[in-house]
This record gives C-alpha cells, structure tokens and sequence, in this order.
C-alpha cells in the first residue's frame, strides 16, 4: 500500500472514531510506529489532528478537511473514471465553471483538448489548463487557500455573483440526503453557493467516500442539480430516490471504464 492510501484511510479511522493508537495502526498496515508517527505529524501541521504519546486525536469534530494532496489520493481512480464521463457532458464552444476539488482537478485533464471557456478559482485546474490554447481560460480572484487549492475570499464570491456560464461542475466534501451537500469552512461554502448561482446547468461529482459525510457549513441541496456523476457505488435505493426527485444520475463502470446510464 502506498503511504497517501494509507494516510488517507488513517485520516478516514480519525473522522469515524475520533481517536487513533500508534501501535494499533502498525499493526494493522505492517509499518513500524515510527511511520505511523510521521503520518500523524503531517495530519497536526495540517492542523487535523493533536498527536499524543500513543496516538491522537481528531481536532474540531466534524469540522476538519484534509489539504488537496491528501484528498487527491483518495479513491483516484473512482474519480477519474467520474471525470471522464463528466467530461463527455461539455460541448465545443460551451463556458464551464470547475470549482476547487480533486476530481475537478481530474475533469481538466479530460477537457484541456476542447474549444471552451472555463472559469475556475482551483490553481491545479488552472495549472493543467494554462498552456492549451484552444482554452480561453478565466481565473477568479481571491486570497489562496492552502487547503482548498485556489481562491476563496470575499473577491471570489463576488467575482462569481456576476457571471453566468452554460454548465457548473462542483464537488463537495459531504453529501446526505437530510442536510445536502456541505463543506467544514464557512467562506468555501459561500462561494459554492455563488458558483452554483451562476450557471444554467449544474453537475456534480461525487464519489462514495462522500456520502452520509456532514460538515459544518452547508452549500447545496441534491435537488439543485440536473445531474449527479456517480462512482457507480451508491446503494441502488439511494439513486432510486434521487432520480424521484427528477435527478439523472450518471454512474461510471470501472470493469468497463466508462458508464451505466440512468435517464431521467
């Protein structure tokens, strides 16, 4: 197992129980308890976690994110194969928003080659996309956050209150069916809503990691979008009721890399 898998399912052992054991963990991943201290020494400069001498523990409940590297690892392969499909929804000639994410991040890769518009805060979005030149590329002003990757600040929201694009693909850090999709900062959650204000149509992409996650600050409602791309591991009761709600739910095949397709 590489060390991103193992710090991310570490990471996610803290937001289930809280607290975790050094010696506990090396054991279970066959590493010594020396490099399980050094994955909870990034988890506390990251501010996620208080190391004690025999473990640590989670900071903040609920209300904590891993930094964009760290969620970049996770499930990569679900999101990418997201993005791919996510990627066959955008026609020549359209302008799309992507926001900060690691599966946004993905979805650039699959559409760097396209004659577009793509309005974006994400610095790795904009990274895959500033030397294509059939892109017109916008950037969205804003202070830089560390762990979002790219731009959130009042300037960010305002800049989006004024746009109007044909399509929106947004992510998100939790999904429940009761509180909707929600995020740990405030400020991100603030610009997601303008961001989702300023397209026509709305697309999201999420992963199962994500589902029955609840975070401080809600963003959205399932109900706000046309159509969710799924990792193909929602429980088929769960894209049953979201397609009652006149959702399309697009759900990606890994065994043959590309999609089963519900209509709505």
């Amino acid at each position: 197992m590489q060390a991103a898998q193992r710090r991310m399912e570490i990471f996610d052992d803290l937001q289930r129980n809280k607290t975790v054991e050094v010696n506990a963990l090396a054991n279970h991943y066959k590493v010594t308890p020396m490099t399980i201290r050094r994955d909870l020494a990034i988890f506390q400069k990251q501010g996620l976690v208080t190391t004690t001498y025999g473990g640590a523990y989670l900071n903040q409940g609920a209300a904590v994110e891993p930094n964009f590297a760290l969620k970049s690892s996770q499930m990569k392969e679900g999101k990418q194969l997201i993005a791919r499909r996510a990627a066959s929804l955008v026609n020549e000639g359209e302008t799309v928003i992507i926001d900060c994410g690691s599966t946004a991040y993905e979805l650039a890769k699959y559409i760097a080659h396209m004659n577009i518009t793509v309005i974006t805060n994400s610095l790795p979005v904009m990274n895959i996309l500033k030397d294509h030149e059939s892109i017109k590329l916008i950037m969205a002003p804003g202070q830089y956050n560390h762990v979002s990757a790219g731009a959130l600040s009042t300037y960010t929201l305002s800049f989006y209150q004024e746009l109007h694009a044909d399509k929106v693909f947004m992510s998100t850090q939790g999904f429940d069916e009761r509180i909707g999709l929600s995020v740990p900062d405030m400020e991100d959650a603030a610009v997601k809503k303008a961001i989702l204000q300023a397209a026509r149509e709305k697309i999201l992409l999420a992963d199962m990691s994500k589902y029955k996650r609840e975070y401080l600050a809600v963003h959205a409602q399932l109900e706000d979008f046309s159509i969710i791309v799924n990792d193909g591991k929602f429980p088929i009761d769960v894209q049953q009721r979201l397609e009652a709600k006149n959702i399309r739910v697009y759900t990606v095949d890994p065994d043959h890399d590309m999609i089963g397709l519900s209509s709505r």
